[in-house]
Protein backbone atom coordinates (compact mmCIF):
# COMPACT_ATOMS: atom_id res chain seq x y z
CA UNK A 1 0.00 0.00 0.00
CA UNK A 2 1.42 3.44 -0.87
CA UNK A 3 1.04 6.37 1.42
CA UNK A 4 -1.37 8.00 -0.77
CA UNK A 5 -3.69 4.88 -0.71
CA UNK A 6 -3.87 5.99 3.41
CA UNK A 7 -7.12 6.85 4.78
CA UNK A 8 -6.10 9.47 7.39
CA UNK A 9 -9.19 10.22 8.21
CA UNK A 10 -10.07 6.56 9.04
CA UNK A 11 -6.48 6.08 10.91
CA UNK A 12 -7.61 9.04 13.05
CA UNK A 13 -10.94 8.00 13.74
CA UNK A 14 -9.93 4.71 15.03
CA UNK A 15 -6.51 5.56 16.74
CA UNK A 16 -7.82 8.98 18.59
CA UNK A 17 -9.77 7.74 21.14
CA UNK A 18 -7.04 4.97 22.22
CA UNK A 19 -4.30 7.44 22.05
CA UNK A 20 -6.32 9.79 24.39
CA UNK A 21 -7.32 7.00 27.01
CA UNK A 22 -3.19 5.87 26.54
CA UNK A 23 -2.60 9.95 27.63
CA UNK A 24 -4.82 10.02 30.36
CA UNK A 25 -3.95 6.52 31.75
CA UNK A 26 -0.15 7.83 31.55
CA UNK A 27 -1.32 11.41 33.45
CA UNK A 28 -3.27 9.33 36.43
CA UNK A 29 -0.55 6.77 36.27
CA UNK A 30 1.55 9.71 37.22
CA UNK A 31 -0.68 11.81 39.66
CA UNK A 32 -1.28 8.55 41.47
CA UNK A 33 2.70 7.99 42.28
CA UNK A 34 3.00 11.83 43.21
CA UNK A 35 0.24 11.23 45.73
CA UNK A 36 1.39 7.85 46.44
CA UNK A 37 4.47 9.73 47.35
CA UNK A 38 3.04 12.32 49.40
CA UNK A 39 0.78 10.43 51.37
CA UNK A 40 3.38 7.99 52.50
CA UNK A 41 5.49 11.29 53.46
CA UNK A 42 2.31 12.34 54.94
CA UNK A 43 2.43 9.29 57.20
CA UNK A 44 5.75 9.38 57.93
CA UNK A 45 5.25 12.60 59.25
CA UNK A 46 2.04 11.77 61.43
CA UNK A 47 4.21 8.70 62.90
CA UNK A 48 6.83 11.01 63.96
CA UNK A 49 4.49 13.20 65.47
CA UNK A 50 2.38 10.35 66.95
CA UNK A 51 5.80 9.10 68.36
CA UNK A 52 6.30 12.53 69.85
CA UNK A 53 2.85 12.75 71.33
CA UNK A 54 3.42 9.44 73.30
CA UNK A 55 6.57 9.92 74.41
CA UNK A 56 4.97 13.58 75.54
CA UNK A 57 1.73 11.93 77.07
CA UNK A 58 4.19 9.24 78.91
CA UNK A 59 6.42 12.10 80.43
CA UNK A 60 3.16 14.22 81.33
CA UNK A 61 1.71 10.73 83.01
CA UNK A 62 4.88 10.32 85.02
CA UNK A 63 4.81 13.79 86.11
CA UNK A 64 1.58 13.52 87.23
CA UNK A 65 2.38 10.67 89.02
CA UNK A 66 5.69 12.51 91.01
CA UNK A 67 2.96 15.96 91.50
CA UNK A 68 0.86 12.88 93.26
CA UNK A 69 3.30 11.50 94.96
CA UNK A 70 4.55 14.83 96.54
CA UNK A 71 1.43 16.53 97.15
CA UNK A 72 0.15 13.52 98.81
CA UNK A 73 3.94 13.73 101.35
CA UNK A 74 2.57 17.84 101.52
CA UNK A 75 -0.33 17.13 102.92
CA UNK A 76 1.00 14.45 105.26
CA UNK A 77 3.71 17.47 106.35
CA UNK A 78 1.24 20.13 106.82
CA UNK A 79 -1.39 17.80 109.04
CA UNK A 80 1.43 17.14 111.58
CA UNK A 81 2.75 20.92 111.70
CA UNK A 82 6.20 20.60 109.40
CA UNK A 83 5.02 22.92 106.92
CA UNK A 84 3.51 26.32 108.31
CA UNK A 85 5.05 28.88 110.83
CA UNK A 86 5.85 27.23 114.62
CA UNK A 87 3.75 27.21 116.89
CA UNK A 88 5.22 27.10 120.11
CA UNK A 89 2.08 27.40 122.27
CA UNK A 90 1.19 23.94 121.05
CA UNK A 91 4.63 23.06 121.87
CA UNK A 92 4.77 24.30 125.02
CA UNK A 93 0.75 22.51 125.61
CA UNK A 94 2.00 19.56 124.16
CA UNK A 95 5.26 19.20 126.59
CA UNK A 96 2.66 19.81 129.60
CA UNK A 97 0.33 17.12 128.51
CA UNK A 98 3.02 14.50 127.88
CA UNK A 99 4.53 14.55 131.22
CA UNK A 100 1.65 14.69 133.01
CA UNK A 101 0.08 11.41 131.06
CA UNK A 102 3.20 9.90 131.97
CA UNK A 103 3.51 10.97 135.32
CA UNK A 104 7.56 12.51 134.93
CA UNK A 105 8.63 13.71 138.23
CA UNK A 106 9.91 16.79 136.72
CA UNK A 107 10.16 18.54 132.87
CA UNK A 108 11.61 21.29 132.34
CA UNK A 109 12.54 22.89 129.33
CA UNK A 110 14.20 25.55 127.16
CA UNK A 111 13.42 26.64 123.30
CA UNK A 112 15.93 28.92 121.88
CA UNK A 113 14.96 32.00 119.11
CA UNK A 114 14.46 30.06 116.20
CA UNK A 115 16.77 30.52 113.12
CA UNK A 116 17.17 29.51 109.31
CA UNK A 117 18.56 26.16 108.78
CA UNK A 118 20.62 25.52 105.70
CA UNK A 119 19.37 22.58 103.83
CA UNK A 120 21.70 19.49 103.64
CA UNK A 121 20.57 19.12 99.56
CA UNK A 122 19.37 22.64 97.72
CA UNK A 123 16.20 21.60 95.83
CA UNK A 124 16.47 23.31 91.92
CA UNK A 125 12.56 24.00 92.13
CA UNK A 126 11.72 25.53 95.13
CA UNK A 127 14.28 28.16 95.02
CA UNK A 128 13.28 31.42 97.26
CA UNK A 129 9.41 30.02 97.67
CA UNK A 130 11.22 27.70 100.54
CA UNK A 131 12.42 28.41 103.75
CA UNK A 132 13.64 25.84 106.49
CA UNK A 133 13.70 27.08 110.11
CA UNK A 134 14.78 25.35 113.06
CA UNK A 135 14.82 25.75 117.10
CA UNK A 136 16.60 24.11 119.45
CA UNK A 137 14.93 22.46 122.68
CA UNK A 138 16.51 22.12 125.77
CA UNK A 139 14.62 19.72 128.21
CA UNK A 140 16.14 18.66 131.69
CA UNK A 141 13.85 15.43 133.07
CA UNK A 142 13.32 13.32 135.90
CA UNK A 143 12.90 9.61 135.21
CA UNK A 144 11.80 6.53 137.08
CA UNK A 145 13.04 4.18 134.22
CA UNK A 146 14.69 4.88 130.88
CA UNK A 147 11.69 3.86 128.75
CA UNK A 148 9.97 6.93 130.08
CA UNK A 149 12.44 8.80 127.96
CA UNK A 150 11.54 6.67 125.06
CA UNK A 151 7.74 7.18 125.52
CA UNK A 152 7.84 10.82 125.92
CA UNK A 153 10.15 11.50 122.92
CA UNK A 154 7.52 9.56 120.77
CA UNK A 155 4.48 11.69 122.53
CA UNK A 156 6.47 14.76 121.27
CA UNK A 157 6.97 13.42 117.59
CA UNK A 158 3.02 12.13 117.18
CA UNK A 159 1.61 14.94 118.86
CA UNK A 160 3.73 18.66 118.49
CA UNK A 161 3.85 20.18 115.60
CA UNK A 162 6.78 20.13 113.31
CA UNK A 163 9.81 17.47 112.41
CA UNK A 164 11.83 16.73 115.38
CA UNK A 165 15.06 14.92 115.57
CA UNK A 166 16.65 14.13 118.50
CA UNK A 167 19.95 15.36 118.51
CA UNK A 168 21.48 14.31 121.93
CA UNK A 169 20.86 12.47 125.46
CA UNK A 170 22.74 12.11 128.57
CA UNK A 171 21.27 10.16 131.30
CA UNK A 172 22.95 9.81 134.74
CA UNK A 173 21.52 7.57 137.08
CA UNK A 174 20.89 9.35 140.41
CA UNK A 175 19.72 6.42 142.54
CA UNK A 176 21.42 4.46 145.41
CA UNK A 177 23.05 1.53 142.97
CA UNK A 178 22.92 -0.99 145.83
CA UNK A 179 18.94 -0.53 146.02
CA UNK A 180 16.34 -1.90 143.29
CA UNK A 181 14.26 0.30 141.28
CA UNK A 182 11.69 2.63 143.31
CA UNK A 183 8.76 4.50 142.16
CA UNK A 184 10.99 7.38 143.39
CA UNK A 185 13.31 9.75 140.63
CA UNK A 186 16.31 7.21 139.48
CA UNK A 187 17.69 8.49 136.33
CA UNK A 188 18.24 12.03 135.34
CA UNK A 189 17.87 13.61 131.26
CA UNK A 190 19.68 15.68 130.01
CA UNK A 191 18.08 16.27 126.13
CA UNK A 192 18.43 18.38 123.09
CA UNK A 193 16.57 18.22 120.43
CA UNK A 194 15.64 20.34 116.82
CA UNK A 195 12.28 21.36 115.59
CA UNK A 196 11.89 21.69 112.02
CA UNK A 197 9.51 23.82 110.58
CA UNK A 198 9.02 24.57 106.60
CA UNK A 199 7.76 27.88 104.93
CA UNK A 200 6.16 27.58 101.87
CA UNK A 201 4.92 30.03 99.40
CA UNK A 202 1.36 29.56 100.27
CA UNK A 203 1.60 29.37 103.81
CA UNK A 204 1.01 33.22 105.29
CA UNK A 205 3.67 34.76 107.18
CA UNK A 206 1.67 36.64 109.79
CA UNK A 207 4.00 35.91 112.58
CA UNK A 208 5.20 33.56 115.07
CA UNK A 209 2.89 32.30 117.58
Amino acid sequence: MIPSEIDWTFVRRHTLIPLACLLVSAAAVVAGHVLKQQQLALNEQLTANQVVVQEDYAALVQRRRIVDRYHRRYQQFAAIGFVGMESRLDWIETLRMSSGELTLPRVSYIIEPQLNAVAPVQSILGGDEISIHVSRLELEMSLVHELDLLRFVDELQQNAPGLIKVDRCELLWQADPQQQLSADINIGANCTLSIYSVITADVPTGGET
